[in-house]
């Protein structure tokens, strides 16, 4: 035996108590988010600021509710300048499972498999087209576009979009959406 004392649960209970503790005190004021922050998430609560990404988030996410038909999963091209960006992706995530798409031939067959063998769900591609900020940050446009990759959706594109996004009232908000030729 080497001299050590071994703690029973209850007493790292009571260390990790002391802890949240001494942490709640030195937070400052500390609120409970409301339910509508929670149900929102993060990113629809954040307010508006110079190169925050929300914008981006927001637009894709607009994207994925105005597509017609409504697509179940979701692709981005890995690799390639039409990837989604970091919060483009995760908005993506956050509407159904999501895949990367790209690489050779071989890569691409093996991911239609994968979606082949999982069911017949609508699958979109998602091709980010590019984004561009005001210069004063407070205006985003995000240009977006696609295609349905496999089951009888294949190959059907999806509608070219514009959308613009604005900070108003500290909030990012879709201000216009633009369809444009299809892809």
């Amino acid at each position: 035996m080497t001299g050590r004392r071994r703690l029973g649960v209850s007493a790292y209970t009571s260390v990790a108590s002391l802890v949240l503790l001494g942490l709640s005190a030195c937070g400052g004021d500390v609120r409970k988010p409301k339910p509508a922050e929670v149900a929102a998430g993060p990113a629809m609560t954040a307010r508006c600021n110079r190169g925050d990404t929300t914008a981006t988030y927001l637009a894709f996410r607009e994207f994925i509710k105005s597509t017609v038909p409504t697509p179940q999963r979701f692709l981005s091209a890995a690799g390639t300048d039409s990837a989604a960006p970091d919060d483009g992706f995760r908005a993506m995530q956050d509407k159904g499972p999501t895949y990367f798409y790209g690489g050779d031939s071989v890569a691409k067959r093996k991911i239609r498999e994968k979606l082949a063998s999982v069911g017949p769900y609508a699958s979109l591609l998602i091709v980010h087209r590019g984004t561009t900020t005001a210069a004063t940050g407070d205006t985003v446009a995000v240009r977006l576009g696609g295609h349905f990759i496999g089951g009888k959706l294949d190959g059907k594109s999806a509608v070219s979009t514009t959308i613009v996004m604005v900070c108003a009232d500290d909030t990012w908000k879709v201000a216009t959406t633009t369809d444009e030729a299809a892809s």
